[in-house]
């Protein structure tokens, strides 16, 4: 799925970016949604940091983001160790006791902290010693009351000015000159609205388990609770050990960690890099998903010829082959994110390495590219008769495993 967030620069005197203000949206339409403030800011800070990395949107600048007074109260800024992210105590927020010390604890911890549409007045003293900046908003503020404000707290060091709502020139110089750092509004740049994709939860599990099997030592506990999750994830765990493994069929494999405990690790990994493909591909075209277990199979079967010693590898290259399409993202973002090998990737990547010359062949077989598939199959020694027979097998064993994963 997608997510949306509009983007706002800060700059400083001379038009670089300090940071961006990030404001949630529903879509591309520009403009704050019908919702609560308190579920804007989790969903933003859910979309925007936790499921991808904050860098991607703002790059080295910082991110600064609304925090409703709720939120600072019940401490959900704690969990965001983010050395970028500016948290901005909103305009209506109480300055009293509870929220100096949820600040004071903010601070502890290392994060920043602004005072967002902020207007004077002694009630917000004590907080002060503790800001990193204050936003003053040129329309609720006259930029006189804003030049005796910044020069009355001279003795905050730490302390820097945003000039908000700047519209025209002339409202820039002014700012400069009542002696704010930083400028934001539409004489700059309006917020760009942009389209992020986002790993749903249930390819959020699936990156967990593919992490997890991917280790030297295999906790069964932890991959237990991650098959415990999802019930279709157990379902098809259950299913794939009863009926792939016919030779165990007299003694039917009920229990979940003991399925798991039977899989093996080798055969471990490779289901849960078959389901978190399936997974990735929901609302897709489904023709992608078996793309991507015919590929495993073929690579695996053509290395079987070719580099014995890099089957395993061979299957991996093959099953992720698509994984920028299914995402909708480029595989240099994804592949960091999932434990794989280096002829792997250099086989994704680039296209190097003995899997990647097998993928090459695979590329020039779906495009029917015969002439340049012959000089690769020369080049190795591989009769044409061979690589078919091997495409062949790839294409009737993942009708098997569909006919396997299907309910009945």
């Amino acid at each position: 799925m997608h997510c949306f967030v509009a983007r706002q620069a800060i700059l400083n005197t001379q038009g670089n970016p300090l940071g961006y203000e990030l404001l949630f949206r529903l879509g591309l339409d520009n403009r704050f949604p019908d919702i609560e403030a308190e579920l804007a800011t989790r969903r933003l800070m859910a979309e925007q940091f936790l499921s991808q990395k904050i860098e991607d949107l703002v790059g080295d600048s910082l991110c600064f983001v609304n925090f409703p007074d709720t939120l600072l109260r019940e401490g959900m800024a704690d969990a965001f160790h983010q050395h970028k992210l500016v948290i901005e105590i909103l305009e209506d927020a109480t300055p009293d006791q509870a929220l100096l010390d949820s600040v004071k604890h903010l601070k502890k911890l290392g994060l920043k902290v602004a005072l967002d549409d902020h207007i004077p007045n002694d009630e917000w003293d004590d907080f002060l010693p503790l800001m990193d900046f204050i936003k003053l908003d040129l329309r609720q503020t006259s930029i006189a009351d804003c030049a005796r404000f910044i020069k009355r707290c001279h003795c905050y060091p730490q302390l820097s000015f945003i000039a908000e709502k700047v519209e025209t020139q002339q409202e820039f110089a002014d700012a400069q000159a009542a002696g704010f750092s930083y400028f934001q509004g539409y004489y700059f740049q309006q917020p760009q609205v942009i389209s992020r994709r986002i790993l749903t939860t249930d390819e959020i599990t699936a990156f967990e388990l593919l992490s997890t099997v991917n280790g030297t030592d295999i906790d069964y506990d932890r991959l237990t609770e991650l098959f415990s999750r999802d019930l279709s994830l157990t379902y098809n765990l259950l299913r794939y050990v009863n009926s792939l493994y016919i030779g165990y069929r007299h003694q039917s494999i009920a229990n979940l960690r003991s399925a798991i405990v039977y899989l093996g690790h080798q055969q471990l990994r490779r289901f849960t890099a078959l389901v978190m493909t399936a997974y990735v591909s929901k609302n897709k075209n489904i023709e992608l998903y078996r793309l991507s277990m015919i590929r495993a199979k073929w690579c695996e079967l053509l290395a079987e010829k070719v580099c014995p010693e890099l089957q395993e590898d061979a299957f991996m290259c093959g099953l992720f082959s698509l994984l920028d399409a299914l995402l909708e993202r480029p595989m240099a973002e994804i592949l960091p994110h999932i434990s794989i090998t280096e002829p792997v990737s250099l086989a994704l990547l680039e296209r190097k390495g003995q899997l990647g010359f097998l993928m090459s062949m695979m590329h020039d077989h779906e495009q029917a590219e015969w002439p340049r598939l012959q000089q690769r199959l020369d080049f190795i020694s591989l009769s044409e008769a061979t690589s078919s027979q091997c495409y062949e097998e790839a294409v009737q064993w993942c009708q098997r495993l569909n006919d396997i994963h299907s309910p009945r």
